[in-house]
Order: structure tokens, then C-alpha cells, then sequence
């Protein structure tokens, strides 16, 4: 060999010998018996063996640990990849291997080692499963299910509690947004398309709750949370199924038990009414006629007697008044005989009187004929509404509007007085604006109260005039 051919031998050694060295793969050949006829100069990287000490064992099976594979085998086949495989290193640590062995022609190797170390990969792998499996306990125990949509080519995969959530106990439905959008309810299916449509062009999160029939034929009420992740374009949406189907039936009961709390209550005002006018009333009036009479059988010499009577019949027919007041307070019966357009305006005189708070109604297109529940709704929310402007507003004028709106009565009180925060108004949760609000969902309707710090207070609620 002449001197350029041996340099140029030399150099490519050398290239091979630091391509290697760089490698973090250990490499090695050995013969049909499994004995070494190349080791890797970075076998140490893996192993913590050197070069010579890996040379010294002789044969791969001492540095794996087991023979790793029978030759006939692998004749047979010519590779086999990703044997997964752990060792013990030098200093006795365990690592995890990832070996492919291959049938080669090498001088006098016949098999060819590649071994990779991927301990770093199991543990985090291990991790990640152990995370999992938190996760997945921690849904459950929440009832909590999740989702993942892959926008453009539109596959969904559903955690095992979304399965059980819409009824698949078994996990045989493919997962799919047609097949969700099938269990949500009827009445609630366009609503929830609607606003995941919106949440996908806007790229923004979303929250709604609806009803679902899941293939098991049970019906649960599930609050979805959901966003999306763009680029550009939407590309996938991920979110959270709760089954909160308790808590709405008990949201359910609460709510009928505070309407049979409120009828209850609006039953024993109408007793202690009633006894107030025919027993109390009656009597102090019988007590104001029989002074009246005495006072006409006094002697003409008797004036000091005479005044005292007076004043005494006097005092008798302020104490009538005011137990009339008190009864009518506790039951407006004029609402069963005058309606409610009457009944409002003769409120608002008398807390005009009574409070010296100036309010301008604004009355128009009442129906001569509303139902019995719902006029006495807006009666008491009206008397509620003007009680907390003059208690808490400081408004010295307020406006009371009645009237019709397409297929709604409407009402509306507002002040200029103090106002409030409304959110820290809900945190405290005030008993005036609770009962307001039950009373209006006993007859479907909404009532909606806006203010602000020093800018006054509107409250409105809307009935309908014909409830399903």
C-alpha cells in the first residue's frame, strides 16, 4: 500500500473512531457464538465499562446481562428492533435499553448491536402515566370528563367519564361532535351548536349547561367549558363535561321549596289580614261608635269629660286606620277588586304620603285582565322595589313604569338615588332582592336589576301574559 492510500486509510479510521465517539449510542459486532469482534470506543457512556473492560468480558451476553436473542432466531428474521431491555451499569445503577439487532456480514461479525439509552424517556413516560391516572381519579371523583377536538380533520376523543357521562357504559360509541351533539337534548342542541360555532370563530373560551340523553336512555344536565386553539385558523378545541345533574335537582327542590315557602307565606298574611280587618277592625270601630255614643248622654256640664272622650273616640279611629293599613299591607285585597293599574297607583300615593318620595308613573297599555299570581308578583315586587329605594337609595324622586310589551307585562322602578355594587349586592345574597327574584321565577319571569356607585338604581321585571 503505498503512502496516500495508508494516509488516506488512516484518515477515514479516524473519521469513523470520532463519529462514533460522538454518538450516544453504543454499537457492537460479534460473531454467531455472541463474542465480540468490534467494540465502540463510547460503550462507557451507557455501560460505565471502558473500552478494554468490555473487550475483557468477552461476549455481549456478560454486558447485557442474558443472551439476548438466539441467532437461529434471528436468521430467520434478519433484524429485530426495539428490544426493550434493562442493564446494570458499572456503579450498579439500572438503565433502560432500546436494542436493535441485525444480521450482518463484517470480516468475521455476524451481528450487529445497537443499544440506546432510554431511561430518561421510561421515567418520564412513567410519570406521565402516573399524572394520568391522578387526573383520571380526580375527574371522576368530580365527575368530570374531557374532550379533544381536532378541528380540521374533525376526529374527537372522549375521556372514559365523558363515555359514562352521555351513557356509553361499555365505551362503544366512536367518539365524534355528532355523535355529542345527538345526546344533547333537543331543546338545548341548537343553543349549545351555536355557541361552540361562536367560540371557534371568535378563538375564545366558552361555558353553557345543557341537557343530555345519553344512549343509556337517562337524561343528566352536564355544564361544558371549552376553548379553542388557533393559528391562524381554528385547529383544535379542548374542554371539561361536569355532570352537575344533582346539583340542578337540587337547585330544583330549593326552588320549590322557597315558592311553597313564599305561597305559604302569602296564605298566613292573608289569614292575619283577614282577622285583622273582621276581628281587631270591627271591634275598634264598635269601640269608636260606643264612644261616640257616650259622649251624646254626657251631661252639658261636664266639658273636661267631654274633650277626654273626644280625644279617646279620636284615638279609636287612628287605631282603625292604621289596623286597616296593617291589613291591607299584609293582603291588598283592592288587587282582586280593582286590578292592578289601580292598585300600583294607589301604592305609590300612599308612600308618596307616607315618605314624602316624589314618583312619576308612566302607565300605559295595561290589560284589563292579568292572572291572579302574577299581579300580585308584580304588587309586591313594586312594594319591595319602593321600600329599598326609600330605605337604602337616599332619592328624593323615582319612576314607576307598567305596562305592555308584545306578549309581556312589563314593570319597571327606577331612582336617583345612591346605587350599589351589584356583584357585592349577590355575594351578600339581600333577602329583599331574593324574594324578588323567587316570586318573578314562580310566574316565568325575569327580573334584571342595574347599578352603579352614585348613578342610581333600575330595576325591571318582565311576565309573560300567557305561560305555557
Amino acid at each position: 500500500m503505498d503512502n496516500v492510500s495508508a494516509l488516506a486509510l488512516r484518515e477515514s479510521e479516524e473519521l469513523h473512531r470520532i463519529t462514533l465517539l460522538s454518538m450516544s449510542d453504543a454499537v457492537f459486532i460479534t460473531d454467531d457464538h455472541g463474542a465480540f469482534t468490534f467494540v465502540c470506543p463510547n460503550a462507557d457512556v451507557i455501560f460505565g465499562y471502558n473500552h478494554d473492560e468490555v473487550e475483557a468480558m468477552g461476549c455481549i451476553a456478560r454486558l447485557l446481562g442474558r443472551e439476548l436473542i438466539h441467532p437461529p432466531d434471528l436468521a430467520a428474521r434478519g433484524e429485530v428492533r426495539n428490544l426493550e431491555h434493562p442493564i446494570a451499569t458499572k456503579r450498579g445503577e439500572r438503565r433502560d435499553l432500546l436494542i436493535h439487532v441485525k444480521q450482518v456480514s463484517i470480516g468475521r461479525g455476524t451481528i450487529l448491536y445497537v443499544c440506546r439509552d432510554v431511561t430518561e424517556r421510561k421515567q418520564a413516560e412513567q410519570a406521565l402515566r402516573r399524572n394520568e391516572e391522578r387526573l383520571n381519579l380526580a375527574l371522576e371523583a368530580a365527575s368530570m370528563g374531557t374532550w379533544d377536538w381536532d378541528l380540521p380533520t374533525g376526529e374527537m376523543t372522549w375521556s372514559p367519564e365523558t363515555h359514562l357521562m352521555l351513557g356509553d357504559t361499555a365505551r362503544f360509541r366512536q367518539p365524534s361532535f355528532d355523535a355529542f351533539l345527538d345526546r344533547v337534548h333537543a331543546a338545548d342542541r341548537d343553543r349549545v351548536a351555536r355557541n361552540m360555532a361562536l367560540a371557534m370563530e371568535r378563538g375564545t373560551s366558552y361555558e353553557t349547561d345543557f341537557r343530555a340523553v345519553g344512549y343509556d336512555g337517562v337524561e343528566r344536565w352536564i355544564l361544558s367549558k371549552g376553548r379553542v386553539l388557533r393559528n391562524g385558523k381554528p385547529l383544535r378545541m379542548l374542554g371539561v363535561f361536569v355532570d352537575v345533574t344533582d346539583r340542578v335537582h337540587a337547585d330544583q327542590d330549593l326552588r320549590e321549596l322557597g315558592g311553597q315557602l313564599i305561597n305559604a307565606h302569602e296564605q298566613e298574611r292573608i289569614r292575619l289580614a283577614r282577622e285583622l280587618h273582621d276581628e281587631f277592625g270591627q271591634r275598634i270601630a264598635l269601640l269608636a261608635t260606643e264612644l261616640a255614643l257616650l259622649r251624646q248622654d254626657l251631661p252639658g256640664g261636664a266639658k273636661d269629660l267631654h274633650d277626654q272622650v273626644t280625644k279617646i273616640a279620636m284615638d279609636a279611629a287612628d287605631i282603625g286606620g292604621a289596623v286597616h293599613r296593617l291589613s291591607h299591607n299584609l293582603h291588598p285585597s283592592r288587587l282582586e277588586h280593582l286590578g292592578l293599574q289601580t292598585s300600583i297607583r294607589t301604592l305609590c300615593h300612599e308612600v308618596e304620603d307616607a315618605r314624602h318620595l316624589h314618583i312619576d308613573l308612566e302607565i300605559d297599555d295595561v290589560p284589563e285582565s292579568i292572572r291572579e299570581d302574577t299581579a300580585l308578583c308584580l304588587y309586591r315586587i313594586a312594594q319591595e322595589a319602593l321600600h329599598n329605594v326609600v330605605k337604602h337609595s337616599g332619592a328624593s324622586h323615582a319612576v314607576l313604569g307598567l305596562g305592555r310589551h308584545a306578549r309581556d307585562i312589563v314593570m319597571s322602578v327606577t331612582d336617583d338615588g345612591a346605587g350599589f355594587d351589584p356583584a357585592a349586592v349577590r355575594r351578600k345574597g339581600t333577602l329583599g332582592l331574593i324574594s324578588m327574584r323567587e316570586r318573578a321565577r314562580l310566574v316565568q319571569a325575569t327580573l334584571a336589576v342595574t347599578s352603579q356607585p352614585g348613578h342610581g338604581t333600575r330595576l325591571e321585571v318582565r311576565a309573560p301574559l300567557a305561560r305555557g
